[in-house]
């Protein structure tokens, strides 16, 4: 089963997603070079203890070093010892020249007993005069190292690697972003996509291809369920008009058989599944209906028309219509439409809400319309449930099909209307529906 995403869900986009993976892998890709760089120094003892007399040398004070000095840690884990150095003969450690002797810089690393020692000689400048020094380094394990590591990870991986990941990790960013606007706009277009307007397709302009092939296929499923809805339509509408007269043929007949509680169930019976019938088939038509540019009407004239109309019903039901015209009820929408709200709406009072008072039908003031009845009501539970098609509350009586009010909620939104559920004070039920000011014409 396809999991549905409610509105408002907090899981992340394709864009995210894929931003956050190139995230990982431009760490990946820096964790393995840094693996590559530490492991290049630890197979190298003899530059690493050339680093390492490197950066002691820099930290010197040459006014704190005398002809011999020492410097061990806490925990005596690895010692320095610095001995001023005077210009030496030729020998170890200096170079020849014509008539004299010149130091160099040289390390050495040896094993010793439960560790190493690294000795090496440096040059330093103090009161502008260069000076050398000797240095040793007594110690065990790579912890002596981890700053020396540390440095030149700082200095040849992440200062050169971090901006150019950044900003690759942004060009890669702004790509997917570019390539994924069309599968966004299809996005957009399908939240926005009505269901009651069929013939709605997706459109993207300059897509990949796989984006332009997984439009093109929704586009066939849409194409595909349109026709599919649409036979289902026509096959209720064809269906609904047929039984018609069969069912009217069946009335009669009914009436012809000796009077008692046998032709009594069957009349009430065979009426039920006339009303039901004539739903079906207006229901189906207001499917189908596209009402655009509406002109504009009196809803008072249209909803005195349509009480008069149902009158006889309403008294055989042993109900009271009452009409309002509050003025000023001029509307843009189409009086078939409209008609078919008013009567819809008092059908429902009519047959659900039974009471010894009157049903009040009103038009006005401005662009709206309002049936209410005094009975029973609906309960607040049930309120979000009153438009949908075949729906039955609790209250409901027998016979009905639950029609009523999703013709009703299918006309006002092609009429692009709105249509109220209140529950007033004194009990019953009040249906308001509001249309389109002709101010706005």
């Amino acid at each position: 089963m396809t999991e549905r995403l409610e509105p408002g869900d907090k899981r992340p986009g394709l864009f995210r997603q894929i931003t956050v993976r190139l995230a990982i892998f431009a760490l990946v890709f820096a964790l393995v070079d840094i693996g590559i760089v530490v492991y290049t120094y630890l197979s190298q003892p003899q530059t690493l203890a050339q680093e390492l007399l490197d950066l002691e040398v820099s930290r010197i004070d040459p006014g704190s070093i005398h002809t011999y000095s020492e410097r061990s840690d806490a925990s005596n884990s690895f010692r320095w010892t610095y001995t001023l150095v005077e210009p030496l003969p030729v020998g170890v450690g200096a170079t020849s020249g014509p008539g004299n002797a010149r130091l160099i810089d040289w390390t050495k690393r040896e094993q010793i007993p439960g560790g190493y020692l690294i000795t090496g000689l440096r040059s330093l400048e103090r009161d502008g005069k260069e000076f050398w020094i000797r240095l040793e380094f007594e110690g065990h394990g790579l912890r002596p190292f981890a700053e020396v590591i540390g440095r030149e990870i700082i200095q040849h991986v992440a200062l050169p690697l971090v901006p150019l990941s950044l900003l690759l990790l942004l060009f890669n960013a702004l790509a997917v972003r570019s390539v994924l606007k069309p599968l966004f706009e299809a996005e957009q277009q399908a939240l926005e996509m009505d269901p009651g307007i069929p013939g709605q397709r997706l459109s993207v302009k300059s897509a990949p291809r796989e984006i332009t092939t997984l439009v093109q296929a929704l586009n066939g499923a849409f194409e595909r369920l349109d026709k599919s809805v649409s036979t289902l339509k026509d096959f209720t509408g064809f269906a609904a008009h047929e039984l018609r007269t069969p069912l009217s043929i069946m009335l009669l007949t009914a009436g012809k058989l000796p009077p008692g509680e046998v032709r009594q169930q069957l009349s009430d019976d065979i009426r039920s599944m006339s009303r039901l019938v004539a739903q079906l088939l207006e229901l189906a038509q207001a499917e189908a209906l596209v009402l655009a540019d509406p002109p504009i009407v009196n809803l008072a004239e249209i909803g005195k028309a349509v009480v008069g109309s149902l009158e006889d019903v309403a008294r055989a039901a042993n109900q009271t219509l009452v009409f309002h015209d509050f003025g000023n009820s001029d509307a843009l929408a189409h009086s078939e439409a409209v008609s078919r709200i008013f009567r819809n709406l008092i059908d429902n009072a009519i047959a659900h809400a039974p009471s010894d008072r009157p049903i009040e039908v009103s038009a006005g003031p401005g662009p709206r319309l309002s049936v209410r009845d005094f009975g029973p009501g609906i309960a607040n539970s049930d309120r979000t449930n009153v438009f949908k098609k075949f729906w039955q509350g609790g209250t409901r009586s027998e016979g009905g099909a639950g029609l009523g009010l999703g013709i009703v909620k299918r006309l006002v939104d092609a009429l692009n209307g709105e249509v109220t559920l209140e529950l007033p004070e004194g009990g019953g039920t009040s249906f308001s529906v509001s249309f389109r000011s002709v101010d706005l014409k």
